[in-house]
């Protein structure tokens, strides 16, 4: 049997990694593993700057599944990325021709576990995680560092065409990744507007593959969007310049070069993404839920008595004990911690509070920017102290910090989300109302943030005056062969959107994925019931094998999806495995691992 793999970067290593490992009766497959940006893909590739980041920490990241692999595949133990800085990494990266050498080695020196390395230096560890399995498994499987350019079914099979040769395989997984997508209406009219003024604009894009070499020092800049693209300009536009963040006084303070420009940002909120907290988590360590338990949610599905309103609801105050719980301990109040769970559990806010008045002063907010913003200060200094508040609450800890360690506690039970959706028990108007637009919003902007020291160099660049965060409401227009925000007297010949290119099967530039669109193998997701119907840019799959539903609805047995594609149907695809937690997203590679060599079998 030969399998087709398209795409280099985690998943697609993942998905080459559990179907060697779950091979354990040798029978005769061959893999084709398809990239043409390298192993480990574009993303994670080793040639891009050093000052992007990764958002998660050393030792919370790895590519090996452990004992807590719940799915039944082959344990194949490894060390993490923080081990490999400090074990294997440096006589590994010695060997190589990777360009500056000493600067990965210095940096392989320098971290901390509880630090996050440079994009490039996972990178550095998904080529060793590559070439282990290479020493491993000789004769397995070969690398094609070609861009597939179309596939096409025949009979039972797929033929793979790259830009040089044509493949034919029995089994195939989609792995793209992302991939750049056509401009909306607007991103269209603000290119064509720059084009015809000479100015400068960049639309969705990985911030890595920008070049930013062309906006002069001291020129006005306008970045939209303050999430995690943003906080990767912010090392390209000032560390990358030779500037320089210095520790003073307890606080970062920044040092300029002098070949910064002048960056304005804002975005419809206002606020950038909220930080991680502190860790003082030991690895695999993490929260326990109290009323979502495995036996309690398996008990609920069997009974027909879980929704998704119903689940939601339990979250929530699932995390409010959490909270509370935490701010007892925090504040050393003498409140007994199971006597007060007891109370909790049975009593609304109203009679709970009349029994424990004294945690009247911390409670809990689910609108936390309105709980956690001074709306009495002018926006600048409102701004500048809510990131000043965020920085603090994160240095507590997410242990001892009681909002940081909830935050972190919603963390830890992902896969209760992803279990619910594996067992479709949304309605239409729950999957688009609570699922996507309340509860991925909320996680986003709370749980999915930059590193700590991210947020502190943004304090530390409002300060030197060299970022200025603009109020919302505004709109951005041309005017005068120039951009502005109408309405302000602020003009710019620079305009940056800090996000990734949307997650749209419609939209999308990668040849394959429309080319499968085309010929009607994929089709976006689509749920529709008597709530309502929800219609999502993601490639339509089949949840419990993340096998492909073409468009007459029919799933394609040896066609699988994985991934960024499935953004819309899946949740949190981008997300890098964490070691001991017995992570979604190789629970779901395993699985498929494991369905290809039973069609073997």
């Amino acid at each position: 049997m030969r399998i087709g793999i398209i795409g280099a970067g985690p998943r697609g290593l993942s998905m080459l990694e559990r179907l060697l490992y779950n091979n354990q009766q040798e029978k005769e497959i061959e893999i084709l593993l398809f990239d043409p940006s390298g192993i480990g893909g574009k993303v994670w590739r080793v040639d891009q700057p050093k000052e992007v980041l990764m958002n998660s920490l050393a030792s919370q990241v790895t590519m090996f599944t452990d004992e807590t692999l719940s799915s039944g595949g082959v344990i194949a133990n490894g060390i993490n990325l923080y081990q490999w800085a400090k074990e294997l990494g440096p006589s590994y990266l010695e060997k190589t021709n990777i360009k500056e050498k000493e600067v990965f080695l210095r940096e392989a020196a320098d971290l901390s576990e509880n630090q996050p390395t440079s994009r490039r230096f996972f990178g550095a560890y998904l080529q060793w995680f590559y070439e282990e399995l290479q020493e491993r498994f000789p004769d397995r499987f070969n690398y094609v560092q070609q861009l597939v350019t179309e596939v096409t079914k025949k009979d039972t099979r797929y033929v793979v065409q790259t830009t040089e040769e044509t493949y034919v395989v029995d089994q195939l997984i989609l792995a793209t990744g992302h991939w750049e997508h056509e401009l909306t209406t607007e991103e269209n009219q603000l290119s064509g507007y720059a084009a015809a003024h000479d100015l400068f604009y960049q639309g969705p894009a990985n911030p890595a593959d920008v070049d930013l070499s062309m906006i002069p020092a001291k020129e006005p800049v306008f970045i939209r969007g303050l999430g995690l693209c943003f906080f990767d300009y912010i090392g390209l536009l000032t560390q990358q310049r030779g500037g320089r963040f210095v520790e003073q006084g307890g606080k970062s303070v920044y040092l300029p070069s002098g070949e910064e420009p002048i960056v304005y940002c804002g975005s419809r909120r206002g606020f950038p993404y909220y930080p991680h907290g502190r860790n003082q988590k030991k690895v695999g360590e993490v929260a326990k839920p109290v009323i979502l338990t495995q036996e309690r949610l398996e008990t609920y599905y069997r009974t027909k008595k879980l929704s998704g309103q119903d689940f939601f609801a339990e979250l929530k105050k699932e995390l409010e004990l959490f909270y509370y719980k935490k701010v007892i301990e925090e504040r050393g109040l003498a409140i007994s911690l199971s006597e007060f769970q007891e109370v909790f559990l049975v009593s609304s806010e109203n009679e709970w509070l009349q029994q424990y008045p004294e945690l009247s002063h911390d409670l809990w907010s689910w609108d936390l920017l309105d709980h956690l913003t001074d709306h009495t200060l002018p926006y600048p200094e409102m701004s500048r102290k809510y990131i000043e508040d965020q920085i603090s609450e994160a240095q507590k800890g997410n242990v001892d910090g009681p909002l940081i360690a909830t935050l972190d506690a919603l963390k830890d039970w992902r896969n209760l989300v992803h279990q619910v959706m594996l067992w479709e028990v949304f309605s239409a108007k729950e999957y688009k109302e609570v699922l996507w637009q309340w509860f991925n919003t909320f996680d986003a902007f709370f749980t999915i943030g930059p590193p700590l020291r991210r947020t502190q160099e943004l304090a530390a660049l409002i300060d030197a005056g060299i970022f200025r965060l603009v109020e919302p409401p505004f709109t951005i227009a041309g005017k005068n062969g120039h951009f502005c925000l109408e309405d302000r007297e602020l003009t710019f010949d620079y305009l940056i959107e800090a996000r990734l290119p949307k997650n749209d099967l419609q939209t999308t530039s990668n040849p394959v994925l429309k080319n499968l669109r085309e010929k009607q193998i994929l089709q976006p997701f689509q749920l529709h019931d008597p709530s309502g119907e929800y219609v999502s840019g993601a490639v339509a799959v089949e949840r419990s094998s993340s096998r492909v539903i073409d468009a007459n609805g029919e799933v394609q047995n040896n066609l699988f999806c994985i991934g960024i594609p499935t953004e819309g149907v899946e949740w949190l695809t981008a997300s890098v495995p964490r070691p001991h937690v017995d992570f979604w997203n190789l629970k779901q590679i395993d699985h498929i691992a494991q369905l290809i060599l039973a069609e073997e079998a």
